[in-house]
């Protein structure tokens, strides 16, 4: 929705709005005060939960550095469900950078224009919505209801946000929405360009129209529009890089050089650690005399010993502690613990640089235009002997050394490495190490029913999720979450010893040992022994079900992976007749299956599944659905266990 306030922590009481840099004023001579549309029927029958966008208008100049948006909201309610979502108008803002003015807020109804700006008394709150992911942001939100609001009538609303410079680069850009998630008959977006500044624009669709002219106080004006939107059916699992929402995307600067330039001496530079820490890198440099031993040792450091706590309040969103300031209080966030890393492997001889990157949606970041806010992220690039290894100061439990390590899955980063670092660079990832299970389940029947063994190895990314698991859960329940997925499936299964867990973390490979038993009388109870199933787990279930039309967009597979699992059995007093060889290729993912009967009462089943992490094309999407429904009917097979 344009707009939407969701309740979270309040960390404060409410407060007049106007006492907390939020106050009341009129529009600036720069802003256009635009006619409303004429109004589209087609448009109004799509209105999604009783409220119908009729305009959406952005606004920009730019006064000094200081970048000032206008923004303008106009909707009508349509039916009664509406009325809370048209009568609820909230603004979030930084009160460290951004001042705030709501400039109109006006009722029309029937004809008549109601303004309503000088009865309305908004408050205002500090609300930390990721409080829960040790994120403090210091953002306030200003919250108003608009009075006596009725079906029928269209609320008309403005706000001016004048945003001071954070960092002095990568500021002098606009981002803009030009096709929102609901139906809106003009979305606009007028930029009034200083005639001076290079200008680099990201792609836009042929839809959205744009127009160039003469603006005020030595401006070029930019307008760019969109008419009659209607949000096409979703598709899912597109990739960030394929979404089709437009978006405006200016810069004045070419490349990512400047943004560079200006971050590297704030994270480039050297600072002083604490005497204790002092030590512990003379300890790494004492123990060992390779720059990779010493790298993992000071990356293990840092993730082990500080927890994770953002104080991203003000400059504290861009800029990171001082790394002395951070090892005393105990905890930092991914800028602060970058930081602190580097400065560590720079004194311990190895050549580092503070990363940037987005975790959601880095596989997107070559079609931003240089910005700051492109990123939400900082990594670690290390340099050794010439090769790139990326390192992410914020995981926990992770395990493994260059090789065996699982990098980071946002796919691509701007390391801060002064002027000369133009582009961004891509961060690779394999499927051994990114995320892999070998998983053996030994069934061998007896006269006193089936004895089970389970050893489940995980490498890469599994063994850092395991370990995790591990060490943040009781023995107790993962030991019940086990027995319980296999009773599933095996009704009166019991645990016979406890599971064995052994970690090798500097190999990060963990390996997990169960042992269960199925006693003869379980095994025979409601007819088990006569539809006993052998199963691996739905390897392709990640991807979505079969959709009802062609796809339009592409389709990303997941992160690469490799599994592997096999079934042998032992003991069945009969010869089994395996299941046909099953073998799939497609962008997405490679798939083999095969059984085999070793020997009398024996047989062995044998799937492995390697994951590609490609992005699909949309013509193939369809084949590569039925092939996962293919793969999730080869992961389950059943066997009449009585001997006659």
């Amino acid at each position: 929705m344009l707009h939407l306030l969701r309740f979270a922590l309040f960390l404060c009481l409410a407060a007049p709005a106007w006492a907390q840099g939020f106050a009341l004023g009129p529009e600036p001579d720069w802003v256009e005060d635009l006619p409303l549309p004429a109004d589209d029927a087609r448009l109004k029958a799509e209105a999604q939960d009783g409220v119908h966008y009729i305009l959406s208008d952005y606004q920009v100049m730019f006064v000094g550095e200081e970048r000032h948006s206008y923004a303008r909201t106009v909707m009508q309610v349509t039916d009664r469900a509406g009325l809370e979502e048209a009568a609820t108008i909230s603004f979030d803002y930084d009160p460290a950078f951004d001042r705030m003015t709501l400039t109109r807020l006006k009722i029309l109804r029937d004809g008549r224009e109601i303004d309503l700006i000088d009865k309305v008394t908004p408050e205002v709150f500090r609300r930390e919505q990721r409080l829960e992911e040790g994120i403090l942001d210091g953002s306030l939100t200003a919250y108003l209801q608009v009075p006596d609001l009725r079906v029928g009538d269209i609320v008309d609303y403005a706000s001016l946000r004048e945003m001071k410079p954070m960092v002095g680069a990568g500021e002098r850009a606009v981002f803009a929405v030009m096709e929102w998630n609901v139906p809106v008959v003009l979305t606009r977006t007028v930029v009034f360009w200083p005639k001076d500044w290079p200008m680099t624009l990201g792609a836009l669709p042929d839809r959205v129209s744009h127009a160039e002219g003469p603006g005020p106080d030595g401006t070029v004006r930019q307008e760019w529009q969109r008419l009659g939107h209607v949000p096409p059916r979703a598709e899912e699992a597109v990739p960030p890089q394929d979404d089709p929402t437009a978006y405006l995307r200016l810069s004045a600067d070419p490349d990512w050089g400047p943004l560079s330039a200006a971050l590297t001496p704030r994270y480039g530079a050297d600072y002083p650690l604490t005497p204790e820490w002092d030590a512990k890198v003379a300890a790494i440099a004492a123990a060992n005399s390779g720059p990779e031993t010493r790298a993992i040792a000071a990356l293990r450091l840092v993730q082990d010993e500080l927890r994770y706590v953002s104080l991203s309040i003000g400059a504290g969103g861009i800029v990171a502690r001082k790394p002395a300031e951070v090892i005393t209080s105990g905890f930092g966030d991914c800028k602060d613990k970058a930081l602190l890393l580097v400065v560590m492997l720079r004194r311990l001889g190895v050549e580092a640089q503070v990363a940037l990157t987005d975790i959601d949606n880095g596989a997107a970041l070559p079609a931003e235009v240089p910005m700051l806010g492109a990123f939400d992220h900082a990594i670690v690039r290390i340099m050794v002997k010439g090769r790139a290894y990326w390192v992410d100061p914020t995981g926990s439990h992770q395990g493994g050394d260059f090789a065996t390590m699982a990098p980071p899955e946002y796919a691509w980063a701007l390391p801060l490495a002064g002027a000369g670092q133009r582009v961004l660079e891509p961060i690779p990832v394999t499927a051994e190490t990114a995320w892999s299970t070998d998983v053996t389940e030994s069934y061998h029947f007896t006269f006193a029913g089936v004895f089970l063994t389970v050893t489940s190895v995980y490498r890469g990314g599994a063994a850092d999720s395991m370990r995790q698991r591990w060490a943040t859960s009781p023995r107790g329940r993962i030991e019940t979450d086990y027995l319980e997925f296999y009773q599933n499936r095996y009704p009166g299964l019991i645990l016979r010893d406890p599971i064995a867990m052994t970690d090798d973390r500097p190999q990060n490979r963990l390996v997990m040992e169960e042992s269960y038993w199925l006693p003869r009388l379980a095994l025979r109870t409601d007819g088990l022994d006569q539809d006993f199933p052998f199963a691996a787990e739905d390897f392709a279930s990640n991807l979505p079900d079969r959709q009802p039309g062609p796809r339009v967009l592409p389709m990303q597979s997941g992160g690469p992976a490799v599994f592997h699992h096999v079934v042998r059995i032992t003991g069945a007093g009969f010869d089994f007749n395996p299941p046909p060889e099953v073998h799939l290729e497609n962008p997405a993912f490679r798939f083999d299956f095969a059984g085999q009967a070793t020997d009398t009462g024996a047989m062995r089943l044998e799937w492995t599944h390697r994951r590609s992490g490609a992005v699909v094309p949309p013509d193939a999407v369809a084949g590569v659905l039925r092939d996962a429904e293919t793969v999730h009917d080869t992961t389950w097979f059943t066997w009449n266990m009585t001997a006659d």
